[in-house]
């Protein structure tokens, strides 16, 4: 535990910030005009709205979540912000469930509407109710899915969280974060207001940075191209303030001799609309990324690293954008090993020598069951690979899931919590923590300064172009 922790008092009475709203109002945002997203009316009868649509956004999944739970605390054994906080009963999975569970119980369940005091069956009484749930299910929960594995009744709490978010986030009672975000993606077609001039600027000039580094004027990012083997996609976070991860890719690519492309509009593979719950939003953003690899003919979607891109774009996103998945896709990370095992690219491990060990992203492994292939690929790049304990789909949170870093008013507590994840890192010695997620990336970075911990964080990606061994000009010939 942190020598000082948070009253949580303190958070879950955070006020409901609108500065972001009625500037997007002021401006006449598009988004807001048409209704895309919405802000908050205090005016309406919020409670009301909330849970007409709550009727509306039941499914055998979240009635199933709803009624399974036992309260038998095996959660709160999994839950990083529980552990962290073993004083806080606030923190167990099972209590923030139980904020919908109550109101579920009130008015659709049967024994709630009839014996709501046997039940605990409660209703919010006002919209200060309504931002109190706020901000317990956006700060208190990173939708990391640990409770769900460990839960014996099968119950999955990140699912109550997404669709109580997603409930909020139609009436505008969202942390400023959230509402930013959602209008930019609605507006861009990514999550981070990308425009379409900065996205071509930068490939054009990580372009040139690979031409220069290979000394190969030959060297192409090819954007629009048709008929490509593969469309690759990815993190508006790699355009914004990281486009080495695009030149570490796309010279991968250019050394196997691969047949791919970019595309111009519907690169973001990211999918807010996962954090915020908001499936009309998840569904725009994943059919654009469809769309765009059926206008060019793409034989396949590759996602690069990233947790929660490679869950929305791989499946969730066909379901909110009710689109046919005729277009296989994968992670990078099965490029890069079918590279390796045809011997389309030669890496030598030794040029990786520094400690190294793995976190694996929550989407990546308890949501993406992607956890043995990142590990084969290091055992092959580097030569001190150290597992941390637990690890694959019992591995911690990187405490910045769940869109968390996107909603600076909870990171006191976000970073709180990561004591949890910092200890893990510092027992493995190693020097490098690698992560095949761009979120993961940020949120371990977080923790590791403010943790002081003598450990810098790396992708695959980064770990496979400083093994790729470069042919002389002459061998190429």
């Amino acid at each position: 535990m942190s020598d000082k922790t948070i009253n949580i008092s303190d958070v879950v009475n955070l006020p409901l910030d609108l500065k972001e709203q009625k500037k997007a109002l002021e401006q006449k945002s598009p988004a807001v005009v048409e209704g895309k997203v919405k802000v908050y009316d205090p005016n309406k009868d919020n409670v009301k709205n909330l849970l007409e649509m709550l009727k509306n956004k039941l499914s055998r999944q979240t009635v199933s979540s709803l009624v399974g739970c036992v309260h038998c605390g095996m959660c709160s054994e999994s839950c990083h912000y529980a552990l962290a906080r073993p004083h806080d009963p606030t923190m167990t999975p099972a209590y923030k469930a139980d904020q919908i569970r109550q109101i579920f119980k009130r008015y659709i369940d049967w024994t709630g509407r009839i014996f709501p005091w046997w039940v605990h069956a409660k209703t919010p009484k006002n919209d200060e109710d309504l931002n109190r749930l706020k901000n317990i299910v956006f700060g208190t929960c990173s939708g990391c899915r640990r409770c769900t594995l460990n839960c014996p009744m099968g119950v999955d709490t990140a699912v109550l969280v997404r669709l109580t978010r997603g409930l909020l986030t139609e009436l505008g009672i969202v942390p400023e974060g959230v509402f930013v975000v959602d209008k930019d993606s609605w507006e861009t077609g990514n999550q981070m207001g990308v425009s379409q001039e900065d996205y071509i600027e930068t490939l054009e000039w990580q372009e040139e940075e690979v031409q220069a580094e290979l000394d190969d004027p030959s060297f192409k990012i090819p954007i629009d191209k048709e008929d490509c083997d593969f469309m690759y996609t990815v993190n508006p976070r790699e355009i914004k303030y990281d486009p080495r991860s695009i030149a570490y890719a796309c010279k991968v690519f250019h050394m196997a001799g691969e047949s791919w492309t970019m595309p111009s509009f519907g690169w973001d593979q990211t999918n807010f609309g996962l954090f915020s719950g908001d499936d009309k939003l998840g569904g725009y953003i994943a059919k654009n990324l469809y769309e765009a690899a059926k206008r060019l003919r793409a034989k396949r979607i590759v996602i690069s690293e990233c947790g929660h891109g490679y869950r929305s774009s791989r499946w969730e996103g066909y379901n909110w954008a009710k689109y046919k998945q005729d277009i296989p896709s994968e992670s990078v990370l099965i490029t890069l090993i079918r590279y390796i095992n045809q011997g389309l690219i030669k890496v030598d491990p030794s040029r990786n020598p520094l400690s190294i060990t793995y976190h694996d992203s929550c989407n990546l492994a308890r949501s993406g069951d992607l956890t043995e292939e990142p590990r084969w690929i290091l055992e092959r790049i580097c030569t001190d690979f150290r597992e941390m304990y637990p690890n694959r789909s019992d591995n911690f949170c990187c405490t910045g899931g769940g869109g968390a870093l996107s909603m600076v008013e909870y990171k006191p507590l976000r970073i709180e919590v990561a004591k949890v994840k910092a200890d893990q890192l510092k027992a493995t010695g190693a020097k490098l923590v690698c992560t095949s997620c761009h979120n993961c990336v940020d949120g371990l970075s977080d923790l590791i300064k403010h943790y002081k911990l003598d450990m810098q964080v790396v992708q695959i990606l980064d770990l496979v172009a400083e093994a790729l061994v470069i042919p002389e000009k002459n061998e190429k010939k």
